[in-house]
């Protein structure tokens, strides 16, 4: 097998290696998220905006620590359960493991995955070199993490619309308003958002895809699992050298489809998406020394590269005879094949080649974070005139959205301070740290 061995486990065996609960969590009826009603008029001291890794793992570590925050606290998310966006972000990708090792998770506990799979005799779940969990060992041992969390009824199905901040109004001076026109008050809000609503198309697939709305498709609206109907053995073209990329090519022709990944660049083959010195104090330290939150950016980028796929899935990519690998490669136009207009065929013009019979183009080309694409942030952005550099804002050391007060960062929207590891698993215990005394405060 040229993937990592405990890859020989298929989607199936995985499943029934679950420890049977629903999908749904099996959540108890008093245990069931609330909705935005439930908050209506009420003061909450804590409101996490996200029900992401970030947000849940934010609340899981306030909560150990101080089991009484529970009164205090509140998580809103326009899904009706917790870590929704990353379980179908997995799904769609078809992705098996996870690239980051299984120290990181959503809880403190750095070896609370391999506990779990030892007691659950799921040890072949944990992938060489440095233990990357399936992604469905990784989401069941979520899935007992979030039954805890339930138990504290702080998880709220709520989709902020507007948030505002009347500075002076008191204790409780951030107004949060649903697409329901429900709201309720609260002392501090921590904004665990992610980049996931900020898909990035390349300027020159604008037009394409506005042309060919089904056919060509960024990688967060397209399934692998057979529910675009693009049937088994046809011809797709993916555009983006990163890992995304690498797993839906992988994903794509184990289905028997025959794949064509074309990427600007060369292929990088990294075991991570960013060097692990970024989760060390010594690089952490040289990077809050830079003043400049312009060079803070840079250097992220240089870290953060490109996208890069692990050694793994790029064996596979290699060696499947149903995969072409196109790198330094742009395309220069895509227009309906004339032979097949009703059936959306795409011929596709490349700097090395004609590519015919073309049922799907795939963008994954990655997110690209910027603050101003969130509606319920316009108005305090536009009235406080906070500070971006290519979107990301410019928070201070306790990660706190200057000038707001009390208005926090967690995850991508928090680069600026937290760097390269910021938005990835890891990065929610970095901006934990840095917000514990200030949530503590307002217990």
């Amino acid at each position: 097998m040229k993937i990592n061995q405990p890859s020989v486990i298929s989607h199936q065996q995985l499943g029934a290696k679950g420890s049977g609960e629903s999908e749904t969590l099996l959540l108890t009826d008093s245990r069931q998220p609330t909705a935005d009603s439930h908050l209506a008029h009420r003061n909450i001291p804590i409101t996490i905006i996200g029900g992401g890794i970030h947000g849940v793992s934010i609340a899981l570590r306030l909560l150990r620590e101080i089991p009484t925050a529970a009164n205090c606290l509140a998580i809103v998310d326009r899904h009706p359960l917790p870590l929704t966006q990353w379980r179908r972000k997995t799904e769609r990708q078809g992705m098996i493991f996870l690239r980051s090792p299984a120290v990181h998770h959503i809880t403190p506990d750095a070896l609370g995955i391999v506990e779990y799979a030892e007691h659950n005799n799921r040890t072949d779940e944990l992938a060489p070199p440095y233990s990357q969990p399936s992604t469905q060992l990784f989401w069941d041992f979520c899935r007992m993490m979030l039954t805890e969390l339930a138990a504290y009824r702080v998880y709220h199905q709520f989709e902020v619309a507007r948030l505002r901040w009347d500075k002076g109004a008191g204790k409780f001076p951030f107004r949060l308003i649903s697409t329901n026109n429900t709201g309720f008050r609260s002392s501090c809000v921590i904004l665990a958002i992610g980049a996931d609503d900020c898909a990035y198309i390349p300027p020159e697939f604008v037009q394409w895809q506005r042309q060919y709305p089904k056919t060509v498709l960024h990688a967060s609206q397209f399934t692998v699992d057979g529910k675009n109907k693009q049937g088994s053995g046809s011809k797709i073209v993916i555009v983006g050298g990163g890992l995304t990329a690498g797993t839906l090519a992988r994903s794509l022709s184990e289905r028997g489809h025959h794949v064509v990944l074309i990427a600007r660049k060369y292929l990088k083959t990294e075991q991570f998406d960013f060097p692990p010195i970024w989760l060390g104090p010594k690089a952490l330290a040289e990077f809050a020394n830079e003043t400049d939150f312009r060079q803070r950016y840079d250097i992220i980028q240089q870290n953060r590269g490109e996208g890069s796929i692990t050694p793994d899935i790029m064996e596979t990519l290699m060696s499947a005879s149903n995969i072409d690998l196109y790198p330094k490669t742009c395309i220069c136009n895509i227009a309906l094949t004339e032979e097949s207009p009703s059936a959306q065929r795409l011929q596709i013009e490349t700097t090395r080649s004609t590519i015919t019979d073309v049922s799907r183009v795939i963008l994954a080309t990655g997110y690209q974070f910027d603050l101003r694409r969130y509606g319920f942030l316009k108005e305090l952005i536009s009235k406080y005139q906070i500070p971006l550099v290519q979107g990301l804002p410019c928070l201070d050391g306790d990660l706190q959205l200057y000038p707001i007060q009390n208005l926090f960062g967690s995850g991508t929207i928090a680069q600026l301070q937290i760097g390269p590891a910021s938005g990835n698993i890891p990065g929610a215990n970095l901006a934990y740290e840095r917000l514990r005394e200030k949530l503590r405060g307002h217990l």
